[in-house]
């Protein structure tokens, strides 16, 4: 397909996944809008109208405008280099060419295109990552922000995932595996996108938001990296009284402005919303992300570029990305891990109320799976009249927590503290400011147990057997709620004896059931109904056995029309590591794009499942080979 910018060659492979081969990378990004366009053009718009404010559901258009989103998304393009801005204008030219081959698939209601709008779709699904610390200390001194504060927040879970690392030594082949499982809402702003695109002198894979044109989960054939939820802390909420629409600054009069009916203020030197305000006061955040759009994307091509983990490392040194547990491998054996983000320089210490954020209950520990995390120590609204709470610069990258080359062989991290991500002492909190850390020391998740118990063992594996371990829908805590089962039959025989003979079948087949969310599996029925009914375990049996589920789990949940679910996580249940939220039995998030990346002998080999579009695939626990030639 010829273009402005050269040619370039639209493939699929037999998923229809495009696999892209231009002569430049402007004509390269030409074909990847093409594509897109080409796969759900609707989809895509939408994005776009999200991203203007003008997508027709008062609320979300509203904080679109609030946080200035295509504003801070077209300062974003204006300041890219040349070269760069000349790929997002190839970008939207390609989606531009398809709506002109198809005018009839072209809604009447698709907003005007402008090359800034894919840096907007990135902008708009990043903003939760960038605010959260700052939204949760508001919501715990018991302010309201306007809602919803970003799009994630609309989510009916919060946001988790998983990624690991195995070092050469820990395989059978001498292979470096990384893992990467998002676990995020399927579609809406969250629809992932897969594509292998090679122009010029790029040639990676990845998965970007759609309508997005840079990719923050991908890889090349020399370096991979996952994310996953949680980050240094990045926001700040400032209360600020005013007389109107002024107040003072350390007796300096200052004015509250406003944009598009939205008020803000200027605030550390960044452009600060109002999310609340009371009779004396409006409540703002201040996130040092605001006016760096284009910083942003600079580094998620910085990053694509990377040949390994030291060209990597040094990409992440602009401190652009949004704050993630960033895991990394190359070619040549080498790991890291970086709890990355923009972190502001603070020489104050906060009070205030406790803001750790509420989330999923780990069932047998009692504690709380944010997949956040709990933050670190006090934090509360700051004092937004004096300069004694003004940050005072940007934390360099040194400063946050990292490790490399663990001795361990691995590295794991399932939205857990950054001391659970392996066994070395260098990650401990003490060596770390608080800020950088930014949560509660050994805090995990059952995912993250599950994942140090498999990784810790892990001795003369393979690609395999990760896979099968990355796509486990069992139930982690099982053994030990069916310990608690057979201690409370074993503590009143005389009420097990004096039960009918269907509850004693009952109680033994709780006992043996596998602990799998299989789609063939009735026992898995019977577990959910038992564990659903009460907390005393024999009060819960007694609950269920008259009446005792007969169907399976896969004809109960189901990852797509036809297509039979597994791998469920009930939020006050275990959560399985590929992790499936089903509402009235149809799956709305999860895992939207794994990815499993080997570096050895072979090469590089990788493979990928995505949902919903591959529910077929991943109800089979299957996932596809990546089609990257390397070459």
């Amino acid at each position: 397909m010829d273009n402005s910018w050269g040619s370039v060659r639209i493939h699929r492979d037999p998923y229809g996944t495009p696999l892209l081969d231009a002569t430049s990378e402007p004509a390269a990004y030409f074909g990847l809008g093409y594509a897109q366009a080409q796969d759900d053009l609707r989809g895509v718009l939408n994005q776009y109208r999200l991203v203007r404010g003008e997508l027709g559901e008062p609320e979300r258009d509203a904080n679109q405008r609030r946080w200035q989103v295509l504003e801070e998304a077209r300062r974003g393009f204006d300041s890219l280099p040349a070269e760069l801005r000349e790929c997002y204008v190839a970008f939207m030219a390609g989606i531009a060419a398809w709506m002109d081959e198809h005018p009839a698939d072209v809604p009447a209601w698709a907003p005007p295109l402008e090359p800034a709008l894919p840096i907007g779709v990135n902008r708009t699904v990043m903003l939760y990552w960038v605010i959260v610390d700052a939204i949760t200390a508001l919501r715990a001194a018991g302010v309201t922000p306007a809602a919803p504060a970003s799009e994630l927040d609309r989510a009916l879970v919060p946001p988790g995932s998983n990624a690991w690392v195995l070092r050469p030594w820990r395989t059978a082949a001498g292979e470096t595996i990384l893992v990467s499982d998002p676990h995020l809402p399927f579609g809406g702003a969250f629809e992932m996108y897969e594509a292998v695109v090679k122009g010029g002198d790029l040639h990676y894979t990845g998965f970007g938001f759609l309508g997005a044109m840079l990719p923050p989960l991908a890889h090349n054939r020399d370096v991979a990296w996952g994310l996953t939820t949680g980050g240094p802390r990045v926001s700040d909420a400032y209360r600020i009284e005013v007389d109107g629409d002024v107040y003072r600054y350390d007796g300096e009069t200052r004015e509250v402005l406003e944009y598009e009916g939205h008020a803000y203020v200027l605030h550390n030197g960044v452009i600060a919303p109002v999310v609340a305000r009371d009779d004396a006061a409006v409540y703002v955040v201040c996130t040092p992300y605001m006016g760096r759009a284009g910083q942003t994307e600079r580094q998620f091509m910085a990053m694509l570029r990377a040949r390994d983990t030291g060209a990597l490392r040094a990409a992440l040194d602009a401190c652009d990305f949004p704050p993630q547990n960033l895991l990394a491998a190359d070619s040549a054996g080498d790991c890291f891990y970086l709890r990355t983000g923009r972190v502001p320089v603070r020489d104050f210490e906060t009070r205030g109320v406790h803001d750790g954020k509420p989330g999923v209950r780990d069932s047998e520990r009692g504690v709380r799976d944010s997949k956040q995390g709990v933050q670190d120590g006090k934090r509360g609204v700051l004092d937004g009249n004096t300069s004694a709470t003004a940050w005072k610069g940007i934390r360099a990258a040194a400063e946050l927590v990292q490790l490399a080359n663990p001795v361990s062989g691995y590295l794991q991290n399932c939205n857990t503290a950054p001391d659970t991500v392996a066994p070395d002492p260098a990650l401990s909190p003490g060596h770390w400011h608080r800020d950088a850390f930014n949560d509660e020391a050994g805090r995990d998740t059952s995912r993250g147990r599950r994942s140090v118990e498999l990784l810790s063992r892990a001795y003369a594996t393979d690609v395999e057997e990760v896979t099968a371990w990355a796509l486990e829908d069992r139930w982690m805590d099982t053994p030990l709620w069916q310990a608690r089962l057979a201690d409370a039959a074993a503590a009143d025989p005389a009420r097990v004896a004096g039960w009918p003979g269907g509850h004693r079948l009952l109680l033994r087949r709780l006992l043996g059931f596998d602990g799998h969310a299989a789609p063939d599996s009735v026992d898995a029925m019977v577990w959910l109904a038992w564990r659903s009914a009460a907390e005393d375990p024999l009060d819960a049996l007694e609950k269920v056995a008259p009446a005792v589920p007969d169907e399976t789990y896969g004809e109960a949940h189901r990852l797509a029309p036809g297509v039979p679910g597994r791998g469920g996580a009930l939020l006050e249940l275990e959560v399985p590591l590929r992790a499936t939220y089903f509402s009235g039995g149809r799956a709305y998030a999860g895992g939207p794009c794994l990815r499993i990346v080997a570096f050895g002998p072979y090469g590089m080999r990788s493979w990928s499942v995505s949902m919903p579009g591959q529910a077929e695939l991943y109800g089979r626990g299957e996932v596809k080979p990546i089609m990257f030639d390397p070459s």
